[in-house]
């Protein structure tokens, strides 16, 4: 991966507008994006926060509770809460970092769990990370910053979203085993079957009655749950997905437009590019051309 300044403009964005994450499940508190071409020794510190830092290029040697590890390009690694740590090099490293914390009051009891686990990880530096969806999240959320309009919109917010699951998948060392709890709500069982069909039919025109006849429930009490526990109706969800959708193509295919408008369940070229540019800030070309532009 080349270093591009793109990366220090994203971040000035971000941290000008103050976003913070919100999810179905948790709610992130960003304290700060960062990217520097130029970042050499700095002295043994600690937050009570995470910091996630990437090396784009260089070589030196992350410290972390007396132990010490050799960074190089492409070297992933995490700070957790509390923990004393420092970065050394003595030719500089070209480096992005952010700072963050779960907000606990807006978070569901499994995510804090989860975050409650990742400080306790001992898997906390990943080397050859580049092709890792944190990774590829994470610059492709900078770059896409450099465009205000899109830091204000759905599909944003569900990619910093996935950036920050990404994280907790990633660090965790193992896969939690959670007790069977007699308490957990039907509605969450069936919102699952219905974003599955949604996700295995996102090609086709998805009516609300197909779902609820799938699921076997009405129109009325599948509306009701999708606002209960996804905060968003119904249709919304659909445009989100289709959007998500036809951007993964747009980014990892070279598909044409027709055949993208298709998969993602568009009847036309021509509306699924009115949707995407209202909800994107920009056609599905131009986004095609600025991710194909971060890659060289």
């Amino acid at each position: 991966m080349e270093w591009t300044d793109l990366f220090i403009d994203g971040s000035i964005a971000l941290n000008q507008e103050s976003i913070q994450v919100n999810g179905s499940d948790a709610s992130i508190l960003i304290h700060y994006w960062g990217a520097q071409p130029n970042h050499y020794n700095n002295k043994p510190h600690q937050h009570s926060y995470f910091e996630l830092c990437y090396i784009v290029n260089g070589e030196g040697e992350y410290v972390d509770d007396g132990h010490s590890f050799h960074i190089t390009s492409g070297s992933l690694f995490l700070s957790r809460p509390y923990v004393k740590h420092q970065i050394l090099s003595e030719t500089g490293l070209e480096i992005i970092f952010v700072g963050f914390e779960i907000i606990k009051t807006k978070s569901t009891k499994k995510l804090i769990e989860l975050f409650t686990n990742l400080e306790k990880t001992k898997k906390f530096i990943i080397n050859d990370a580049g092709q890792t969806p944190v990774v590829k999240l994470w610059t492709s959320i900078l770059v896409m910053a450099c465009d205000l309009y899109l830091l204000f919109n759905d599909c944003f917010q569900g990619l910093c979203s996935s950036f920050y699951s990404s994280i907790i998948g990633l660090f965790n060392e193992q896969q939690i085993k959670y007790k069977k709890n007699k308490e957990i709500r039907i509605y969450s069982s069936l919102v699952y079957q219905a974003k599955l069909y949604i996700h295995d039919n996102l090609s086709q025109s998805l009516k609300m009655s197909d779902v609820a006849d799938f699921i076997h429930i009405s129109e009325r009490h599948l509306s009701r749950i999708f606002q209960d526990e996804l905060g968003q109706s119904f249709s919304n969800y659909i445009k989100r997905e289709r959007m998500r959708k036809a951007s993964i193509l747009l980014s990892d295919t070279d598909l044409t437009l027709k055949e993208i408008s298709e998969m993602s369940g568009f009847k036309t070229v021509h509306y699924f590019t009115t949707v995407f540019s209202a909800e994107m800030g920009m056609p599905p070309g131009e986004f095609k051309r600025k991710l194909y532009q971060q890659t060289l």
